[in-house]
């Protein structure tokens, strides 16, 4: 299951699960004509990002702007410190709680399953990429001590 490389956190970028500005469920932010659909991922580049909500109708599209240095930007940073938001409009995560005192936060389903199979592992590898999703949590998240609790916490959130 681990090949010591690991997928990076940006590589579940590519579809979030955010809280609806409008109502309140569960919306998601994807790139148009991909969202987990096509081989290619589409998390880096100057592709759009939109923001839609099946319950209320709520839409909204941003586009990246090229910078001075011939990138392009979205108004947040990728890699923003404010944990719990997504990396374009700024929106509370969906599948956020609080565990152990922290908050523990995750982009989607596909994000949630991967931390908690590795969670899970009693025996777990060494030498993992260091830029890993893995390599890169919290250490209380990764404590022997708190497994039980994050478990509960993360058993809670695939109930939403």
């Amino acid at each position: 299951m681990f090949d010591g490389v690991g997928e990076m956190l940006i590589a579940y970028s590519d579809l979030f699960l955010v809280r609806c500005p409008r109502c309140s469920s569960c919306a998601r932010i994807f790139t148009p004509n991909n969202a987990k659909g096509k081989d290619e991922p589409r998390y880096l580049g100057h592709e759009s990002k939109r923001l839609l909500c099946v319950k209320c109708g709520y839409t909204k599209e941003i586009y990246p702007k090229r910078k001075w240095d011939n990138l392009w930007a979205f108004r947040l940073e990728l890699f923003d410190e404010k944990q719990g938001v997504d990396w374009y409009f700024g929106l509370p995560l969906y599948l956020q709680t609080q565990c152990c005192g922290h908050k523990l936060w995750f982009f989607n389903y596909e994000h949630l399953f991967d931390i908690e199979n590795y969670i899970k592992e009693s025996l777990r590898p060494s030498g993992l990429y260091y830029l890993s999703a893995k390599s890169r949590l919290p250490k209380w998240i990764k404590l022997s001590k708190n497994r039980y609790e994050v478990l509960r916490a993360i058993k809670k959130l695939k109930l939403l």
